[in-house]
């Protein structure tokens, strides 16, 4: 190959490679705002279209920065567009999935590309369109500008949302509370499911105490394997029964699972997976019933026992649930639905209603309805699943960004467990601050395990006179509240539930009262829970963590500004104290009179 063939194949290679990332930004930044801005896109083919356009506005605007004509310009965003295009008419007759629409037309849009930079490879691979050097010089600016705060964002985020579920450095081994010896083989037995990776606190411990404060039913936490499990925010709890030992007590009290309640979990090792699929398999093939709560509805999927039928999840999770589980109708807008043996519910707090309705079939309304007065949930409807806003992302949602990145507020909170706190109780506290807002870290503050109101055992992170490095201290139950139990060699402890009130309503006040009106109205949306008879006051708006980020880019923009202005000084100075050539004549004349 001779080397102008070389360069113009060069040529053809980089022009090809920075389409490629060119597109692919597009299609990453303008679907955030859209997803930001639009609701929830459900339907194949809009999904695909909108997807192909974003991709293509992205190539076009830098084939446009490196000043091609628009005629060009034009007959790639077609390339681009007409695989997608083509694929969706066998969609549309329903010759072809909807997952091949996107799998088949990207590999054919990068052909097509090609084809056309071939079409006219003149174009590509021997005019050089340059970008004009102020425009480098801008870009420059504006990324290092960018990149202090994305920077200062990519820390604080990770370390926020790594520590949700990080379990305890130490080893710890605590016996559950001895639950076996008041089996009662008349009542209906449920078991709730844990991960040794994490469960979330409000999925579990939300549907727990409804049900467990009935005393109608047995009520368990189980898991595979024997070990301290984290809920979010460092609860950390101790599971009643393994697998193996739920089974023998019911074969030793010749009584049977009536129900399987599944929260949120993080993901499990491969070998834990197959344990919970195979033993989820195992209870719904002997009749119990099987009830997922928000994405533990992905556990329950994975399983196979949601195969063909209707289901539902949070509302951030739906759209990957549907592409990933495409043989399961995922609708929206409902607390739960109700498929016969199998029972999935909306976000976290809609795991109430998915409680009250097991309540309803194993042991009658009249119980249902006093179970929900019992934790004081103000939105039970009996017998059918209310309906609920169909959320999505939008605009003043923005706020959970800035609290995971620039929240300057009291960002580390000891909580402080004390013995029969409720269970809802202790999930307002260690979930709200953490998973629903970000705005900072809980810590599990104590002297010892404690037993919850209804039997389980917590073990805390923290003594009481180690709490001198914390921001606040918090105390969740109204027990607690009562008899100010709480001790400190830290912050004053602060009691969060001090009325008969649904426990996450003093939390929501409180976040909006300490930290801001919308990061409680975001916790609130995230949780799927109504608060428009919740009185929020405080500011409207983190403003401050709205200032830091800017400040952050003022500040990387004067740097680059003043690192671009010292360069050029410097290579200035160099050029004028360079010796300037001697011109031939002078330079003749020299060597005369040297001779």
């Amino acid at each position: 190959m001779t080397i102008h063939k070389a360069r113009m194949v060069g040529r053809f290679l980089l022009h090809y490679t920075e389409m490629v990332i060119a597109m692919m930004l597009g299609m990453l930044l303008l679907g955030l705002l859209w997803s930001a801005v639009l609701p929830e896109i459900t339907r194949t083919d809009v999904d695909t279209l909108v997807m192909a356009a974003n991709m293509t506005i992205g190539m076009a605007a830098w084939m446009r920065m490196r000043r091609h004509g628009w005629r060009s310009i034009g007959e790639m965003s077609v390339a681009m567009i007409l695989p997608f295009l083509v694929l969706l008419v066998p969609y549309w007759f329903g010759v072809l999935p909807g997952h091949l629409v996107m799998s088949v037309g990207h590999p054919l849009m990068f052909v097509t590309m090609a084809l056309a930079i071939l079409w006219r490879r003149a174009e590509y691979t021997q005019h050089r369109h340059h970008i004009r050097p102020k425009w480098v010089w801008r870009a420059a600016v504006v990324l290092i500008a960018l990149l202090v705060p994305a920077a200062v964002s990519a820390v604080n985020t990770i370390g926020k949302f790594g520590a949700r579920y990080e379990a305890r450095s130490d080893t710890v081994s605590v016996e559950p509370a001895p639950k076996a010896a008041d089996h009662d083989p008349a009542k209906p037995t449920v078991a709730f499911l844990v991960g040794s990776k994490g469960s979330n606190a409000a999925d579990l411990l939300g549907p727990y105490e409804t049900l467990a404060g009935t005393g109608a039913l047995n009520t368990y936490v189980v898991s595979a394997g024997a070990r301290l499990v984290p809920l979010t925010g460092g609860l950390d709890l101790v599971p009643d029964l393994t697998f193996d030992g739920l089974a023998a007590l019911l074969a030793e009290r010749h009584d049977r699972l009536d129900a399987v309640v599944i929260p949120a979990l993080q993901e499990p090792d491969a070998a834990e997976r197959d344990a919970i699929t195979t033993w989820l398999r195992q209870q719904s093939g002997a009749g119990a019933l099987t009830v997922s709560v928000c994405n533990g509805a992905r556990t329950l999927a994975e399983s196979g026992l949601l195969d063909g039928r209707p289901a539902t999840s949070h509302w951030t999770r739906l759209s990957g649930l549907r592409n990933d589980f495409r043989n399961i109708n995922w609708v929206s807008g409902r607390r739960y639905v109700d498929d016969g043996n199998v029972i999935t519910t909306a976000g976290v707090l809609s795991g109430i209603d998915g409680a009250l309705r097991i309540l309803e079939r194993l042991a009658g309304t009249n119980t249902a309805r006093a179970a929900a007065d019992n934790v004081h949930w103000r939105h039970y409807s009996p017998g059918t699943a209310a309906r609920i806003p169909e959320s999505s992302w939008a605009i003043p949602d923005v706020v959970v960004a800035l609290n995971a990145s620039y929240q300057p507020g009291p960002s580390t909170i000891g909580v402080q467990l004390t013995g029969g706190t409720g269970e809802l109780e202790l999930a307002s506290a260690f979930m709200s601050y953490t998973e629903q807002s970000l705005i900072g870290r809980t810590v599990a503050v104590g002297d010892g395990p404690i037993r919850s109101r209804h039997g389980l055992t917590f073990v805390p992170r923290s003594t009481v006179a180690n709490a001198g490095n914390l921001d606040r201290l918090l105390v969740p139950g109204l027990d607690a509240a009562r008899q100010h139990s709480a001790t400190s060699a830290g912050p004053r402890p602060e009691y969060l539930h001090t009325t008969e009130e649904f426990a996450f309503d003093p939390v929501l006040r409180d976040i909006a009262r300490t930290y801001d009106v919308q990061t409680a109205r975001f916790a609130a949306k995230t949780l799927e829970y109504p608060v428009h008879d919740v009185d929020l006051t405080g500011r409207s708006w983190p403003w401050l963590a709205t200032l830091i980020p800017i400040l952050l880019a003022l500040l990387g923009a004067t740097a680059a500004i003043a690192a671009g202005i010292v360069f050029r000084r410097i290579r200035t100075t160099r050029t004028l104290r360079r010796p300037e050539p001697l011109s031939a004549p002078i330079r003749t004349a020299e060597l005369s009179l040297t001779r």
